[in-house]
C-alpha cells in the first residue's frame, strides 16, 4: 500500500503539490522573495534563472527511448507485484552479482527536445566484471538528470524496491533553499490579507496568470498576534475548467484522480504541538503556518526553535474507479535535513496505519501491508545536494519493501489504471503546462531582481 501510494502520488502528483507548492508561494510572496534566491544580487539572478530555467527543460518536448519507455511502463503497472518483471531481460539496464536488477536511465536537453535513455553507464559495460554504477557522479550541464531504480528479490514473494533521482538545477545550492524559505514566511509577516493579495500578482504576474489557468485563490488570511508571531492562513481551488480548453485531456485527468484525493498532512513535535497543516478536499488546498522572523513557530502557544525531527501524520484517500482507498493515521518521522552539503527533507515510515480498503478485500490484510513499515521501513527523501562542476542537484530517494499477496495485486491493478490513463496524451498536456508555469517564474523573479 505504501508502494502504491508513492506509484500513484509521488511522480505525476508530486508535480502537481509542487505547482500548488508554486501558487502558495506567490500568494504570499513580496519582492523581498526574489533577491533571497542568492546572497547578492547577482547571484540571486543566476541562481534563480538556472533553477527555473532547468526545470522548463525537464518539461519541454519530452521524448524517451523505446527501451526506456517499455521500462517505464511496465515498472509503474507492476510496482505492487515485481515478480511479473523480475525476470524480465528486456527492461533492466544491468544485473547485479547478487541478483538485483538495475533501471539506469540518463536524461538531458539537446535540441529543444529534453530526452531520456537508458544507456548503461561505461563502468557497467566496460567488460571489466563490475556491475556497479554511480549514484554520486557529476551531472555536467544544466537539465541532466539521472535516474536508477533497483529491485531486489529478498526471499520468495518479498522484493525491496530503491530509486534515486539527481536532477542538475545550477548554482542553487543548500544555504540558497534556507534563505528563500525565511523569506517566504517573512514577506507574509505584518501584513494582512488583503495587502498580499494586492501585492503578489505585482511580483509576480506572470506566474499568478499562468497558475491561475488550473488555481483559484479563495482565502488568505494573515495576522499577527500579542507574541509577535504571523499565522497565514491560505485556500486555493484546482479548477479544472480553466484548462480545460488548452490542455483538455489533462483537465479530464484531474477531474477523474486528483479531485478525488482527499489528504491532511500535518507536522507535530513530542509535545504534540502543530507546526505546520495543509490538507485537500475535494480539490481545495488549505494550509497554516506561523512564523516569526522567517522562522517557523508552532501554530498555537510559545514561540521556539523547531526541532531537527518532527512527527508527520497523514491521512488520505483517493478513489480510483469504484474503489476509495485509502490510510489513517500514518505516523512517520520528519526531519529537516540542513548540513552544508544539503538541505532537504527526510520522511520515515516504520508503523502500519489504520486502511481505508473496499470491503471485499479487508479480509486479505494481513502480512503483506505490514511487510513495507517493519525494519528500516519506507523512506523518502527530497533535497538540494552541493554537486560538482557548478551543477548542484535536485535530488529524491525512495525505499521500501512489499510483499506480494491478492490485495497487493488488486491495488496494483488501480495503481496501474492510473498510469495507463496518464502517459501519453495526458502528460503531453501536463508537461505543457509545467513548462508555461516555470517559464513563467523564471521571467517574473528576473524582472524583480532586474527593476531593483
Amino acid at each position: 500500500m505504501c508502494k502504491f501510494a508513492q506509484q500513484y502520488l509521488s511522480g505525476r502528483h508530486l508535480r502537481l503539490k509542487l505547482l500548488a507548492s508554486g501558487f502558495f508561494l506567490a500568494l504570499a510572496a513580496c519582492s523581498e522573495v526574489p533577491s533571497a534566491f542568492g546572497p547578492t544580487p547577482d547571484s540571486a539572478k543566476k541562481n534563480a534563472d538556472e533553477l527555473f530555467s532547468a526545470l522548463t527543460h525537464r518539461f519541454t518536448n519530452v521524448s524517451r527511448s523505446p527501451k526506456y519507455e517499455y521500462a517505464r511502463e511496465k515498472i509503474g503497472r507492476f510496482a505492487l507485484t515485481p515478480s511479473m518483471i523480475y525476470n524480465d531481460t528486456s527492461l533492466w539496464t544491468i544485473r547485479a552479482a547478487d541478483g538485483t536488477k538495475i533501471l539506469y536511465g540518463e536524461a538531458s536537453f539537446k535540441n529543444g527536445m529534453y530526452q531520456f535513455s537508458n544507456v548503461p553507464p561505461s563502468a557497467a559495460r566496460s567488460g571489466s566484471g563490475t556491475t556497479t554504477i554511480s549514484l554520486t557522479g557529476p551531472l555536467n550541464l544544466l537539465a541532466d538528470g539521472r535516474h536508477v531504480m533497483k529491485l531486489k528479490e529478498l526471499r520468495k514473494d518479498e522484493y525491496e524496491w530503491f530509486t534515486q533521482v539527481d536532477f542538475a538545477v545550477g548554482s542553487l545550492g543548500p544555504n540558497d533553499i534556507k534563505r528563500i524559505a525565511n523569506a517566504w514566511l517573512e514577506s507574509a509577516e505584518g501584513r494582512t490579507g488583503s495587502q498580499l493579495r494586492t501585492d503578489y500578482p505585482k511580483t509576480f504576474p506572470k506566474t499568478t496568470e499562468a497558475l491561475g489557468m488550473l488555481f483559484s485563490l479563495d482565502t488568505i488570511i494573515s495576522v499577527r498576534d500579542a507574541q509577535g508571531a504571523n499565522t497565514i492562513y491560505l485556500q486555493t481551488r484546482f479548477k479544472p475548467n480553466g484548462i480545460r480548453s488548452a490542455f483538455p485531456k489533462y483537465a479530464d485527468y484531474i477531474d477523474k484522480y486528483v479531485m478525488r484525493i482527499n489528504m491532511r498532512f500535518t507536522l507535530l513535535d513530542s509535545r504534540d504541538a502543530v507546526w505546520f497543516d495543509a490538507s485537500m478536499k475535494e480539490g481545495l488546498l488549505t494550509m497554516r503556518a506561523r512564523s516569526k522572523d522567517g522562522h517557523f513557530v508552532p501554530l498555537k502557544g510559545e514561540i521556539r526553535s523547531i526541532p531537527d525531527t518532527l512527527n508527520l501524520r497523514v491521512d488520505m484517500t483517493a478513489k480510483v474507479k469504484l474503489f476509495t482507498i485509502g490510510v489513517k493515521k500514518l505516523y512517520g518521522q520528519w526531519i529537516n535535513v540542513h548540513t552544508p552539503k544539503e538541505t532537504g527533507w527526510d520522511m520515515r515510515f516504520t508503523k502500519e496505519p489504520e486502511w481505508q480498503l473496499p470491503l471485499a478485500v479487508k479480509s486479505l490484510i494481513k502480512t503483506p501491508l505490514k511487510r513495507p513499515f517493519s525494519g528500516d521501513g519506507t523512506r523518502f527523501r527530497i533535497g538540494i545536494k552541493e554537486g560538482t562542476n557548478n551543477q548542484n542537484l535536485l535530488s529524491r530517494q525512495a525505499s521500501t519493501v512489499v510483499q506480494e499477496s491478492g490485495i497487493l495485486r488488486f491495488l496494483g491493478k488501480l495503481g496501474g489504471d492510473a498510469m495507463g490513463d496518464f502517459i501519453a496524451d495526458v502528460e503531453k498536456e501536463e508537461n505543457r503546462f509545467n513548462a508555461t508555469v516555470f517559464r513563467a517564474l523564471k521571467e517574473d523573479i528576473g524582472s524583480a531582481l532586474k527593476a531593483k
